[in-house]
């Protein structure tokens, strides 16, 4: 299971590469860290953040195992 942490900026400008079909998830940069965004319906969380391969990897796992709601009916 992943490690969740409530979002916290770290630099004024945030990046998204990426974002998942349903738009549930980001794949984001700030300040040369990549990371993975989810919104929780509250608050942004983020998990992985480090380098470019191992945020890219989380990103490739989370996004081809997830189910939205919307779509598991």
């Amino acid at each position: 299971m992943r490690h969740w942490e409530p979002y916290a900026p770290r630099t004024p400008r945030l990046r998204v590469h990426e974002t998942s079909c349903c738009g549930e998830y980001d794949l984001a940069s700030e300040g040369g860290q990549y990371f993975v965004l989810r919104w929780n319906g509250d608050h942004y969380e983020e998990t992985s953040r480090g380098r470019y391969g191992h945020a890219v990897k989380v990103w490739l796992e989370v996004t081809a195992t997830h189910h939205h709601q919307d779509m598991t009916a």
